[in-house]
């Protein structure tokens, strides 16, 4: 495409970010269509983020996604946070009207939206082994939690993290058992793994250039499923294991497309043209 003087900024703010095939998918989709607009990356480091976002409203961004690590830390500098975000306490998606900044959360219905198709999982009375406590593991509490799973189990290093997001998740879903698992325990993981529904890895272990996911998943129950959000490499090692014992497995690369859908939809107000969308990330 051809970028003019009118031409509309759109980006995804990350650190890191080079990995992101988020450009290649929304550019796909800005062609096909015929729409004046651009998308591309900026690695923005933790401790710059307030200045991103004062940069989206200096510079006309049109508006832009956001990932690790910054889901929940963009918040403070919004104007406006849509009910799904506030929910979720974590936005993925920033719309910039006139300088007013909205924030939005695709995750949860991108991730939903994927686990039915490729996994066959239904939410309803499941019980889910969640590993991490970030942004991205909210937006899986709030798809499970929000649709009658039975238990969320949150795996985390740091209990004390995974318990209080248990504890503030615990009062929007009190149907559903969440609680927390110290990773660091052998013997507890084993427990929660044998009574797991679907395994969900929400950190980027795993991720090219990231230290590895350490967990053994020899206890996870027969016929439970497996999810990992980490999408490069498109098969991790997680994914990978879980298939060698004869569990169902994918990686991310269905939630990125579909929460890339409802962000393109809330940008531009056309249906996103998904097919182009998911040929251009495979």
């Amino acid at each position: 495409m051809q970028v003019k003087a009118t031409t509309k900024i759109y980006g995804i703010f990350g650190h890191p970010v080079s990995h992101s095939l988020s450009p290649l998918m929304h550019n796909s989709a800005f062609a096909a269509l015929g729409l004046d607009c651009v998308y591309t990356a900026f690695d923005v480091h933790p401790d710059d983020i307030g200045k991103a976002a004062d940069a989206i409203r200096a510079l006309g961004i049109s508006g832009v996604n956001v990932t690790i690590p910054h889901k929940q830390a963009i918040i403070p500098h919004l104007d406006e946070v849509s009910p799904d975000a506030k929910h979720t306490g974590a936005v993925n998606t920033v719309e910039n009207e006139g300088g007013r900044l909205t924030g939005y959360n695709t995750d949860v219905g991108g991730f939903m939206r994927d686990a039915r198709e490729e996994l066959g999982i239904s939410p309803e009375g499941v019980s889910i082994m969640l590993l991490g406590a970030g942004g991205a593991a909210r937006a899986v509490i709030s798809a499970f939690g929000m649709n009658g799973a039975k238990r969320i189990a949150i795996a985390n290093r740091t209990p004390g993290k995974a318990g209080k997001l248990a504890e503030e998740f615990g009062r929007f879903f009190p149907d559903t058992v969440i609680h927390p698992v110290d990773s660091g325990d052998a013997g507890a993981m084993t427990k929660e793994l044998g009574l797991t529904d679907l395994l969900v890895n929400s950190t980027s272990g795993g991720m090219e250039g990231a230290s590895g996911l350490e967990i053994n998943i020899d206890a996870l129950r027969d016929g439970a499923a497996v999810y990992d959000l980490v999408y490069k490499p498109r098969e991790t090692k997680l994914v990978k294991e879980a298939k060698a014992l004869g569990h169902k497995a994918v990686g991310g690369l269905g939630m990125l497309l579909y929460q890339g859908a409802l962000s393109f939809e809330i940008w531009t107000g056309e249906n996103a043209p998904v097919d182009v969308m998911r040929k251009a990330i495979s």
